[in-house]
């Protein structure tokens, strides 16, 4: 069981990553394997649309910093996308990896593929940010979980912030998430 974290906020060690951490930690508690991938300091460029990954079997043409997340991504039989709200949607960084794993629809490489939505925000957009992630999730073929919400302004307040949930914590939320992923490896029959 080999669980991956991808935490998509422009800033280390905020809100967003403490969620992801905490949904990794319950999942390594029951057993799996983790690792956390974080984009603030990436150079990961947004698809240019050349299709050429179409042609060639389901590889991106583009070398920069996202070759080494498709190594992640592959080795993962989950995938935790955290992001911070903005705009109601999720981040630059976090929409750039979505859209490079456009070659992934050739390859089918996600397919069947646990994944988590896990988002920090401050008020509103979490609705609505999860239904779009729950949209990638679908086309590239992966099982969704319904993830955490966590409310905190300010970094580090989501660790006492409430959830999306009625009376629940963010954290319980993520604890949660990470419950439900190794239940469906169960379910999956993913040792």
């Amino acid at each position: 069981m080999n669980v991956l974290g991808i935490v998509g906020s422009p800033r280390k060690d905020g809100n967003t990553q403490i969620m992801v951490e905490e949904v990794l930690s319950t999942t390594r508690e029951a057993g799996a394997e983790t690792d956390i991938y974080l984009v603030y300091d990436k150079n990961i460029q947004g698809c240019d649309g050349c299709h050429s990954c179409a042609q060639n079997k389901g590889i991106c043409k583009i070398k920069d910093d996202m070759q080494a997340l498709y190594k992640k991504m592959e080795w993962a039989d989950a995938i935790v996308l955290g992001s911070p709200v903005y705009f109601n949607y999720v981040t630059a960084q976090a929409k750039a990896v979505i859209d490079r794993t456009f070659c992934y629809l050739f390859s089918r490489k996600l397919t069947g593929k646990v994944a988590a939505p896990v988002l920090s925000l401050r008020r509103i957009g979490a609705g609505q940010t999860r239904v779009q992630l729950y949209g990638w999730f679908l086309s590239q073929g992966m099982v969704p979980v319904r993830g955490a919400v966590g409310y905190g302004p300010e970094k580090g307040e989501v660790r006492k912030g409430v959830g999306g949930g009625i009376n629940i914590t963010a954290m319980e939320e993520c604890r949660n998430t990470g419950k439900e992923i190794i239940d469906w490896f169960k379910k999956l029959g993913v040792k």
